[in-house]
Parts: C-alpha cells; sequence; structure tokens
C-alpha cells in the first residue's frame, strides 16, 4: 500500500474511526490518539488489505478494548451515552455521526457556531443572544435555518438525532 493510499484513507476514515473509538473510550483525546496508533501501525506493518475499511475498523476497536483492559474495566463494550451498545451499532452510529458533522461543517460559520451553542452546549437563545450581542430572534431565526438546512441535507442524519 502506497503513502498515497494511506493518506486517502486517513482522509476517509480518520473522523468516523474516532467518533467509533469515542463510543467505547469515551474520551476525545484518547480515540484520536487510538486511531492514529492504528495508521501509524498500518504505514509501519503495511499488510496487503482486501477491505481497509474492516482492517481499520478492527484494529480501533481492538487498541480499545486494550486500553480498556489496562484500566481494569469491568464491561469492555462500546456505549452511547445512555447504555452499551453492540460493536455493530457503534459503527453504524460513527457512520451516521460522521455525515452529521460534515453537515454541520457545510453550515456557514456564524449560523454553526450558533447551532453548536445551543444544540451542542445547551444555551439558551436569550443566553446566545447576550453571548453574541444579537437579538433573540435574530438568534432563533438562525438556529431554525441551521436546522432546516440539515433537515434538507439529509432525513437520515435527523431521524438518527430524534432516535437519542
Amino acid at each position: 500500500m502506497t503513502s498515497t493510499e494511506i493518506g486517502t484513507l486517513y482522509k476517509q476514515y480518520f473522523r468516523q474511526l474516532c467518533l467509533y473509538a469515542l463510543h467505547y473510550v469515551g474520551n476525545l483525546d484518547e480515540s484520536k490518539d487510538i486511531v492514529q496508533e492504528c495508521f501509524a501501525s498500518l504505514i509501519k506493518n503495511n499488510p496487503a488489505l482486501s477491505n481497509p475499511k474492516v482492517y481499520l475498523y478492527n484494529s480501533v476497536r481492538n487498541r480499545c478494548i486494550d486500553l480498556l483492559r489496562s484500566r481494569k474495566k469491568e464491561r469492555i463494550a462500546p456505549m452511547d451515552d445512555l447504555s452499551y451498545i453492540s460493536d455493530e451499532e457503534a459503527q453504524r452510529r460513527s457512520e451516521i455521526e460522521v455525515q452529521l458533522w460534515e453537515a454541520v461543517d457545510s453550515l456557514p460559520p456564524k449560523r454553526r457556531e450558533l447551532l453548536l451553542l445551543n444544540k451542542r452546549d445547551g444555551l439558551k437563545y436569550s443566553d446566545i443572544a447576550r453571548l453574541k450581542g444579537l437579538s433573540e430572534n435574530t438568534v432563533r431565526n438562525q438556529i431554525f435555518r441551521a436546522i432546516e438546512s440539515l433537515r434538507n441535507n439529509s432525513k437520515k442524519i435527523l431521524s438518527f438525532l430524534f432516535c437519542l
């Protein structure tokens, strides 16, 4: 496998592998480290791969399990916010989550910022308005437009969000 091919795999899978690892270890920095270690191993060992995606997911899962075992965790399984989920579900969710983040990243910067302050950080419209020096109606309108844009981009993403 050439360095160009590995670079392409990195660009294609890094984010979703980090989200997948996050379901196991619960820490974004550790998730990124695990995924980077897997790519470093891929570069070093350069195995012949018939299915690089399967190889990368297996590598990430195994490194996550190793980390959890070293911490003597009672149960080694991926989780969402509320409960344990299957490995397949963690993989499926990571793929949907990466679509969501790509859609959010495609929003205009100010609109994206307001949406994240509200949905990710849990701030109320009035708090965001005060923080950003905007009217509450402007904040409400921009968040509504962001959600509409996401809805238009992907019904699948929104159905996933409402299932959480």
